[in-house]
């Protein structure tokens, strides 16, 4: 159970020395599959492994803080985490790898993607390594996973009701599961001293803990429930969608839900129930159905073909044997009620009608449409209409019919007719006995005739559950249709898409002529843009060059060096304003403006000195030997004095450093990386 992996998890000695190593490992996989750290209400999170890198740590974290459990980015984020789990080989490894593929094959789940839905859930099963299907089979936390994978790949066989049965199955056992955590959990904080009525957390499990009083606040303290909820609100999303799918073949479908499906599947206390998923024809032939075999084998069909009842009695109801099984009904009541099929069913009620020459009899209605009613008359010459379809009944030989349609008798003469009320062949026993268990009251059952029944239907299951759901599958025309018709519909899908995929292609051929004729007319405009600009910079340049001769020819002092390097400086700076002023770098701006006010002086001070020079008879681009030297002079002077204030420095910042002042040490390296680059600049 879900609550012994809780105690393993808190070394509680789940792992006994009798189980085996297969299935001691697959048990540890469940409890890191469905992330149950602890039954304690406490604030809980699943940690990342510690042998991911940073990368899967944080894919890890990622999953498992998305509120959408299944969404788009979570399933894409476990792809990207089932690679970086690859070749690790730490102890826990696998373990985290079942984890992520389930998850993965739920996402394909979700998304009815059934090929790569099974390909997900059989790489989580090997990755698992436990023996075989059936042992997981027999477990019921291993259970709901191979359940999963086998209703995967009925969908892919276009196998609906048979894939829906195994939906169904997967739901209960996590429904089970859920149960049993909670009670656990409601257990031990009880003994904490903590009161939660246990009744309230149950009856809250259809909102998948998402809508309620108590389980929403108690998700976060039990990771594992998110996980279990999840699972099981895809399974339910899976179920309707295979339901609608039933619908769109079977036009009575919805009729039926209408009418049955009262509570939503929120109560399971009434008497009428509708089950998701199931087909039954109208008229279903002897063949197909294995209870009809039993009843001719256990001397029922003899016994109602020899009956002499007057008025119709009630043979079982409920389970138990009814008020008309007495005199000369009392041999056929104690037939029926060795066929499990019939005896163990709580909705059904078997009646040996009494049919009057010409006269219609209406037969009841279903209350369930996990049932299947099967007619049984004493002689030739009964007809049975279902909602329109007609056939005659032969005597002895029994006849099947969905009795959730309308359904009449006729008979040419008085004849007696068995109108007996079994199971589904599709509706597996371990729903069977949870309708039986949860809806006892409702039925009037005591503990030891539900105890009695449930043990009819597991007797049953194990000896020939399988076999006659095959046969009911391998004789039912219905669903050979339904089959077909599913299989008929994607193919047409498929065959739309390369239709649409045929047709875009040709479109995007035709448009290449097109596309070429703009893409030249674009390169021709280009081009001619392109020659547009070189001419105008053409222009731009024989008009600067222009403008440089007539400011030589009127002020030559202007071509001086000095002049001409100023100048420069100038329109540097104020292009740097320019672009600090684009980036809003306003205090960089307000900085720049105040150098090209002095930038602006210098220039003025340069051209009045070269004008002088130029008055004195110097030329352009010459340079007197004595103001060389005098320049020369000058930086030789400088570059000593930096010289030397560059080494006080660095003597000061070994200092600051031996005194541990890191932070006028970190000062004197950037003043001392300054005086580094002004002495560069001297000494070029």
């Amino acid at each position: 159970s879900f609550y012994g992996i809780l105690c393993w998890v808190q070394n509680c000695g789940f792992l006994a020395a009798t189980r085996s190593p297969a299935m001691q490992w697959a048990v540890a996989a469940v409890a890191v599959l469905f992330g149950i750290a602890t039954a304690q209400p406490q604030k809980q999170r699943i940690e990342a492994p510690k042998w991911l890198d940073d990368d899967g740590k944080e894919l890890f974290s990622d999953i498992e803080s998305d509120e959408n459990y299944y969404g788009d980015t979570a399933c894409e984020n476990r792809e990207k985490l089932l690679k970086a789990m690859a070749g690790k080989g730490d102890s826990s490894a696998s373990q985290y790898r079942v984890r992520t593929l389930l998850g993965l094959g739920l996402c394909e789940v979700k998304k009815e993607n059934w090929v790569m839905a099974k390909k997900r859930l059989e790489s989580t099963i090997s990755e698992m390594n436990v023996p075989s299907e059936d042992m997981m089979m027999k477990n019921p936390d291993l259970a709901p996973v191979a359940l999963t994978k086998q209703a995967s790949e009925f969908m892919k066989k276009f196998e609906l009701t048979q894939a829906g049965t195994q939906f169904r199955r997967c739901r209960e056992v996590l429904d089970r599961n859920l149960k049993t955590v909670l009670k656990n959990v409601h257990k031990q904080m009880s003994q904490g001293g903590q009161s939660l009525p246990l009744e309230k957390l149950l009856e809250e499990i259809p909102g998948y803990g998402k809508t309620g009083q108590f389980l929403p606040s108690l998700m976060p303290s039990v990771p594992g429930l998110r996980d279990v909820f999840s699972f099981a609100e895809i399974i339910d999303n899976a179920l309707d969608s295979l339901d609608s799918q039933v619908a769109s073949v079977d036009p009575m479908q919805k009729k039926k839900k209408l009418r049955l499906d009262v509570s939503k599947g929120a109560s399971k206390t009434g008497t009428m129930l509708y089950v998701r998923s199931i087909f039954t024809a109208p008229i279903l032939s002897t063949e197909s159905l294995a209870v009809a075999k039993q009843m001719v084998d256990t001397g029922v069909a003899k016994a109602v073909t020899s009956s002499s009842l007057e008025k119709s009695a009630t043979l079982l109801k409920r389970t138990k044997a009814g008020s008309g099984c007495k005199d000369s009904a009392q041999q056929i009541c104690e037939k029926l009620s060795k066929i499990a099929d019939i005896q163990s069913n709580p909705f059904g009620e078997s009646r040996l009608l009494v049919l009057k020459e010409n006269k219609k009899q209406t037969l009841d209605t279903c209350t369930t449409n996990a049932n299947i009613g099967i007619l049984l008359s004493s002689k030739d010459g009964v007809r049975l209409t279902v909602a329109g379809d007609s056939i005659e009944l032969k005597a002895g030989e029994p006849m099947g019919l969905d009795f959730c349609l309308e359904a009449s008798l006729e008979s040419s003469s008085a004849a007696q007719v068995l109108f007996a009320q079994a199971w589904h062949p599709e509706f597996a026993a371990v729903e069977r006995t949870t309708e039986l268990r949860q809806r006892a009251a409702g039925f009037g059952l005591a503990e030891e005739e539900v105890k009695a029944a449930a043990k009819a239907v597991n007797d049953h299951a194990k000896a020939a559950w399988e076999k006659t759901a095959k046969t009911w599958r391998a004789n039912s025309e219905g669903l050979e249709k339904m089959r077909k018709s599913l299989q008929s519909k994607e193919e047409e899908k498929i065959k739309a898409k390369e239709a649409a995929e045929e047709a875009k292609r040709k479109e995007d051929e035709a448009g290449d002529e097109e596309r070429k004729k703009n893409l030249e007319l674009l390169e021709k405009k280009r081009a001619e843009k392109k020659r547009q600009q070189e001419e105008a910079e053409k222009k731009r340049l024989a008009r600067k060059k222009q403008l440089e001769e007539e400011k030589a020819k009127r002020d030559p002092w202007l071509l001086f060096p000095e002049v001409v390097e100023a100048e420069k400086h100038l329109e540097d700076l104020k292009e740097q304003r320019r672009d600090a002023n684009a980036k809003l770098e306003f205090d960089l701006s307000n900085s720049l403006t105040k150098d090209i006010s002095a930038a602006e002086r210098a220039l003025k001070s340069v051209t009045k000195k070269a004008k002088k020079a130029y008055k004195k008879g110097e030329k352009p681009g010459a340079t007197s030997a004595s103001t060389e030297s005098k320049a020369d002079k000058t930086d030789s002077k400088e570059l000593k004095t930096l010289q030397a204030k560059l080494k006080d420095v660095k003597e000061r910042k070994d200092k600051a450093s031996q005194a541990e002042n890191f932070k006028e040490a970190k000062k004197l390296k950037a003043e001392q990386k300054e005086l580094e680059e002004k002495i560069a600049k001297l000494e070029l």
